[in-house]
């Protein structure tokens, strides 16, 4: 039989224009461009190499490029081709990247061949090459399986690559213990990458680690830290950042401005702001950077989905200045209730921000009672206070259990005394709750404005459910105070109560400071509607929020919440000051 003669390679721009048009082309006949693609390389290795590689310069996901990648994984071009100078970092890390979905272990033979050339002067990786291939490892690999091959890196002598081992086998490992004992070392590039190993990890021993770290003498560690502590939410080292932006040290200065921009906090723009008056450039090049960090995150934020936010003022401890404000945050569409970091709230006393606060994560009640107190509508289901009561149903938990208890507005108590002792009608049907919105109710059924609270803080009017909250509309200021024994049946009851007027009722007043109820005014039909909605979210509040005021006197308090996932923001009603 005779031999076959082999094909005479190809000059050089013809295999680039035949390889090209190969690839371009390749879905055509798939089969039978990997046979001429392969005979390619067969033909002149060196040649395919470098037309191959320029094509790959500007990859595509297309299957021809997939079936270069492919055979620069199977015949061991992968590894010169990152390291090749003619590619970018970026060029070389998306090749990177299409030869890990070929083959899933291929950071596996690049670690190794990288541990192989470790300070010896030999083997595939040169030292200059070196660090460019442990950064890419770095993107394209976990960590975990080439922990072998690090591990062999912690002893070159380049200390630039053994911190960059010892961040990806942190980052592998997630070990707390063998990343405490990398702060032992001198080098602070190892320290730093050691800290970074543990972003995104969060338990006691890492939280307890990162806080000491942000005391260490390096700038890079302890801005490291500063960062992990702030993505895991914690709102303490907010003041600390604050801190370090005044550090005597230009160093830290500017570490400063970066983690304000990887933070892609608001709060932290007035800092920056005056980093941009800094007289070293590095800081003021830093600032300007994170500032543009952050309004690029809020432009990202305001794309998310809007949420209802709610808060409710707790107590005002004037003689200490003590804040306490509980904060419930659901969405407007969906109604579901996100989980916010602690550092993704945002408090302001009449513009000014708080910077220094606690959030503790409240437990929401199983189930709850809520009565909804609103005057005799002339007609029936056309009222503000109707429609807002109505649009609270996608909150309502299938647990809760809601009443409506009507009164006659503008009425004395002579002769509208009412079924004082008419059970409430509580229901867990919210569609039932709006039948009876539907329907006119007669004036026979109805009491006077203080009866009605009465009637709905009684423990033994009707079949409640958990802890009984009222959310009273008063549509005027009755003609009358109220009793001391109504005061004192509302505090007994341990009732939360919550009332909104459309204009200042001096009688109701009066008794919101004696019962510490909550009182606001919402002066039009949308606004009674909506102070409605955020009056029963406040009852499902998973947040609260404690701060030292500097203001002895109520102030105006804002809350913003801001997240990668979505934004909202209140004004919160401030608690009428107390008698004398």
């Amino acid at each position: 039989m005779a031999a076959t003669a082999s094909k005479p390679p190809l000059p050089p721009g013809d295999l680039n224009g035949t390889l090209q048009a190969l690839v371009r082309h390749f879905d055509r006949d798939a089969v039978e461009h990997r046979k001429l693609i392969r005979e390619l390389l067969d033909s002149d290795r060196e040649a395919f190499y470098s037309c191959a590689r320029d094509i790959l310069k500007n990859q595509n996901d297309s299957r021809g490029c997939q079936y270069l990648v492919t055979l620069f994984v199977a015949y061991g071009l992968l590894l010169r081709a990152l390291c090749d100078a003619s590619l970018t970092k970026d060029q070389a890390l998306a090749l990177a990247r299409s030869a890990v979905r070929v083959d899933s272990l291929a950071d596996v033979s690049l670690a190794k061949a990288l541990a192989e050339s470790s300070g010896t002067g030999e083997g595939p990786v040169s030292e200059r090459d070196a660090g460019r291939l442990m950064e890419i490892l770095g993107e394209i690999s976990d960590g975990t399986r080439i922990l072998p091959s690090l591990m062999r890196m912690l002893r070159h002598p380049n200390p630039y690559l053994r911190s960059k081992a010892v961040k990806m086998i942190g980052r592998g490992s997630r070990s707390v213990r063998w990343v405490q004992n990398r702060l032992n070392e001198a080098d602070p590039r190892i320290r730093a990458n050691a800290i970074e190993a543990l972003w995104g990890l969060d338990s006691e021993d890492a939280r307890a680690l990162l806080l000491t770290a942000t005391r260490d003498g390096n700038n890079r560690v302890a801005g490291n830290a500063l960062v992990a502590l702030y993505r895991l939410g914690d709102h303490s080292v907010i003041p600390d950042v604050v801190k370090m932006a005044d550090h005597e040290s230009a160093l830290f200065r500017s570490t400063a401005a970066w983690v304000m921009g990887e933070s892609c906090d608001p709060r932290f723009t007035e800092n920056l702001a005056k980093c941009l008056r800094d007289s070293n450039a590095a800081v003021r090049t830093r600032a300007l950077s994170a500032l543009g960090s952050i309004k690029a995150a809020l432009a990202q934020s305001r794309q998310g989905e809007q949420w209802a936010v709610s808060g409710l003022m707790l107590d005002w401890a004037a003689a200490k200045n003590t804040r306490r404000m509980q904060v419930s945050v659901a969405g407007e569409e969906t109604r579901g209730h996100p989980h916010i970091l602690s550092t993704q709230f945002i408090v302001s006393e009449s513009g000014r921000l708080v910077m220094e606060y606690r959030v503790l994560e409240r437990l929401v009640a199983e189930s709850m009672s809520v009565v909804f107190a609103v005057p005799r509508a002339a007609v029936a289901g056309e009222s503000p206070w109707s429609r807002g009561v109505l649009a609270c149903r996608p909150w309502k938990r299938p647990s809760d259990l809601w009443a409506v208890a009507t009164y006659l507005a503008g009425e004395g108590d002579e002769g509208n005394t009412g079924p004082l002792d008419e059970p409430l009608r509580f229901t867990s049907n919210a569609d039932a709750l709006e039948t009876a919105f539907q329907q006119p109710v007669a004036r026979s059924e109805c009491t006077d404005f203080w009866r009605t609270i009465w009637r709905s803080v009684r423990s033994d009017q009707g079949q409640s459910r958990g802890r009984r909250h009222l959310v009273l509309f008063s549509q005027n200021d009755p003609f009358r105070s109220a009793g001391n024994g109504l005061v004192s049946a509302v505090l007994t009851s341990r009732t939360t109560v919550q009332v909104i007027a459309p204009e200042r009722c001096p009688h109701v007043e009066d008794f919101c400071r004696r019962a510490r109820a909550n009182f606001q005014i919402a002066e039009s039909d949308e606004a009674i509607k909506r102070s409605l909605e955020m009056a029963y979210l406040n009852l499902l509040a998973r947040y609260e929020i404690v701060w030292q005021s500097a203001a002895t006197d109520p102030v105006e308090i804002k809350i913003r919440v801001n997240s990668p996932s979505g934004w909202g923001e209140a004004a919160i009603p401030q608690p009428l000051p107390a008698e004398g």
